[in-house]
């Protein structure tokens, strides 16, 4: 379960602008995932994500390579 709903995140961060765990949380549950805001909070901390600052001017969750390649990283 935890595989499947770590690789959902990567592609939700990757298809969408995801600014907050609330977010993620709520796109999570559409999927038909039960989480809870410190399970969304572990998740991030074990993939390594950032908020990176996108073009717009918002932040976004992003992986940190993306942050590199793409975003200006920034931790927040």
């Amino acid at each position: 379960m935890k595989f499947q709903r770590h690789n959902l995140i990567l592609k939700l961060i990757e298809e969408e602008p995801i600014e907050t765990q609330k977010e993620l949380s709520d796109r999570l549950r559409a999927a038909g995932f039960r989480v809870t805001q410190a399970t969304v909070s572990r998740d991030i901390k074990e993939l390594r994500l950032i908020k990176a600052l996108a073009s717009d001017g918002s932040y976004r969750y992003a992986t940190a390579e993306k942050g590199e390649n793409g975003l200006n990283e920034r931790l927040i």
